[in-house]
């Protein structure tokens, strides 16, 4: 009888690049931003992005797919804000106070707001790095080296 090892390596296929946008706009006005400079034309998609445990965070996804190009854009924001309830103890026991807190979609990058996803592109583009780095509103914006994320499950937008 014959045996057979799968490895996860052999499901791995990778056919997009990441970059890193750091910008205190909102969402909608970075998408903006880039379909101005960029030419492209990406719109807000009707579901958000689940995600943690049972999908509780939801991240706001922005999508373009160019069939000109044969590929897909997709802009994901890095950050959502949860709110959390905490009860009072002591003398406070009969009150609850609200706080919030910001959870980023990928731990290993806190400080980056946005990801520019581009599926169908193999390798960084220069260009594009430039183009989003001449947006006076963006602070700065930078490739991703895809070995370096922990959780790219998170970045599976079907």
């Amino acid at each position: 009888m014959a045996l057979y090892k799968l490895h996860l390596d052999d499901f791995q296929n990778i056919d997009y690049c990441l970059y890193a946008v750091h910008t205190e706009l909102e969402d909608y006005r970075v998408a903006y931003e880039i379909n101005s400079t960029l030419g492209s034309k990406l719109k807000r998609k009707d579901k958000d992005l689940g995600a943690g445990i049972h999908n509780k965070y939801y991240f706001p996804v922005f999508e373009w797919n160019n069939d000109h190009l044969d590929n897909t854009w997709n802009l994901i924001k890095n950050s959502c804000k949860i709110e959390l309830k905490s009860q009072g103890e002591g003398l406070f026991a009969g009150s609850s106070e609200n706080t919030t807190e910001i959870v980023p979609l990928l731990d290993d990058y806190p400080s980056a707001n946005f990801f520019l996803k581009i599926v169908g592109q193999k390798k960084p583009s220069k260009k594009i790095i430039s183009m989003l780095n001449k947006i006076p509103e963006i602070n700065m914006a930078y490739s991703i080296d895809l070995d370096t994320i922990k959780a790219k499950e998170y970045l599976i937008l079907d």
